[in-house]
């Protein structure tokens, strides 16, 4: 049995497709294990054995030891680690990889997912709703700050910092894309960088059915 170098278990939120898109930018060996969080699979003992807090995404690197990883910003470190070109090319990017990507996971991610949230809720809690979405838009706006004057988040090359935050904004399971927040002609430096981005296979995979 020929067993792949990584496996990933996630499911099409975007957590999951930002694992997706590394490994697809890395040209890596993995299998994709569904764990399907609307049918309370992320529950399961197998799955918890894997991510403690039941959460997607884990990894299963199968090198010289079985290593498991689980949080999507770890995963994404760690991969990061072993495959350069998702790193940025000098010491100066890869310090800024590292801040943007702890930077979704601490702000853009949370904020938005409780927006969303709230946004979806019933009954509406107007105050929740309100708040979280003035805290969306303060993360836009520093993120577009910064692509104005950057190709990417941490400079001139793709990386996983950039992989941590598309599937938050453009993607189609984005609270973003179904609340129809107009960041498009708020954010032009962040509209610029989802087009630039948006037409590469990896991005186009998270996509496609499982």
């Amino acid at each position: 049995m020929n067993i792949p170098e990584f496996e990933l278990y996630g499911w099409n939120t975007p957590n999951g497709q930002k694992i997706i898109i590394a490994l697809e930018e890395a040209h890596a060996n993995y299998s994709y294990k569904p764990v399907d969080i609307s049918a309370g699979e992320q529950h399961t003992k197998e799955f918890r054995a894997l991510s403690p807090d039941g959460k997607i995404p884990a990894l299963i690197h199968n090198g010289a030891s079985r290593i498991t990883l689980f949080e999507s910003g770890a995963i994404l470190l760690f991969l990061a680690n072993r495959f350069p070109q998702l790193n940025g090319v000098t010491e100066t990017e890869r310090a800024q990889v590292m801040s943007w990507t702890f930077w979704q996971v601490g702000q853009l991610g949370p904020l938005t997912g409780q927006f969303g949230r709230f946004k979806g809720a019933s009954p509406s809690n107007h105050n929740a709703i309100e708040h979280f979405e003035s805290l969306v838009w303060r993360c836009l706006k520093v993120m577009n700050t910064r692509l104005e004057n950057s190709d990417y988040l941490a400079g001139t090359s793709f990386t996983i910092a950039d992989m941590a935050c598309y599937p938050w904004i453009a993607s189609q399971q984005s609270y973003l894309q179904i609340y129809g927040l107009d960041w498009r002609s708020q954010c032009p430096a962040i509209a610029r960088w989802v087009e630039d981005i948006a037409s590469r296979p990896s991005v186009n995979k998270t996509q496609q059915p499982a």
